[in-house]
This record gives structure tokens, sequence and C-alpha cells, in this order.
């Protein structure tokens, strides 16, 4: 074999076997390094959604006006009668449903995880968007902003549509 021919032996598409093993073994490492920075953002905006849930679960304003407001719901009393009335219960409905709006942005902007958010608040959010749906829409129309509590409701419109599955 002459040296001709050993070197067309070793050489693929021009190049050597040499040149392709650390071309792959490069190629190999980047696609590593996103997938390690996928899987860190994931992670990330998981931590940050249950921090952010922790921090509330805190809250015993938060808590206390979420209690009051389910105690409404349960009643059967509207909560829309409370829209524009200065009172301590159009406060905690407002105060609870601009902490879910607050989740739900940072849901719509990648901050925080939805699936997780999702499966830990979906029966919550969907008892909340059901009964507030009237009192966010005298709001909208007496303050005249259409975009009042918008994201919390596409959130919840989209899970009302894919509800989670049961175990």
């Amino acid at each position: 074999m002459s040296d001709q021919e050993a070197i067309r032996a070793v050489a693929w598409l021009g190049e050597t076997w040499g040149f392709w093993i650390q071309t792959g073994a490069f190629l190999l490492s980047a696609l590593a390094g996103v997938a390690v920075i996928h899987f860190n953002g994931k992670q990330a905006r998981t931590s940050a959604l249950v921090n952010m849930l922790t921090l509330h679960k805190s809250d015993k304003d938060l808590v206390a006006a979420t209690k009051r407001v389910n105690a409404l719901q349960s009643s059967g009393i509207l909560l829309s009668r409370h829209v524009n009335t200065p009172t301590d219960m159009s406060e905690d409905i407002l105060k609870v449903l601009n902490t879910h709006e607050f989740i739900a942005v940072g849901v719509r902007m990648r901050a925080f995880d939805e699936s997780v958010y999702k499966q830990m608040q979906c029966s919550n959010v969907l008892r909340l968007w059901s009964a507030a749906k009237g009192f966010i829409t005298e709001q909208r129309e007496s303050e005249g902003r259409p975009t009042i509590f918008q994201d919390f409701e596409q959130l919840a419109c989209r899970w009302k549509l894919k509800p989670i599955k049961p175990l």
C-alpha cells in the first residue's frame, strides 16, 4: 500500500478520522451545554414559583383575605356586589386577585413554571376565576380599563379548556 492509498484510507470528505472525532466531541459538548442551560432555566423558574408561593402562604394578611373571599364565595354572595365600594371585602378581593394576577404575569413572561403552578393551584385558580369573573368585568367597565386582570383571565380560561388530569 502506497502512502497515497494510506492517506485516502484514513480520510473522509477530505479530512482525517481524528478531525471528525474532534469535531463530533465539540458538537456533543455544545449540545450538552445547551441542555444544561435549558434544564437550569426550568429549575430556576420552578424554584422562583415555589419561593413565591411559600412567601404568599406566610403572608398573614393575604391568607386572611383569601379565607374571607373563599367564605364569601361559599356563602353564594356575588363578589361583584363589592365593586366600587370601599369596604374591607372589596380590598380583600382585590388583594387576592392582584396576587393571582402577579403570578399569572410571571407565568406569561416565563419567570414561573406554568406546569408546576397548574399542578399546585389549578382548582383554586379556576374557583376564584369562576367567582370573580363578574367582579372583574364590572371593575373593568367602571374604570374603563379592559386589561385589568387579563393575565389571570387568560390563564384561568386556558386551564379550564385543559384541566389537570387525574392521577
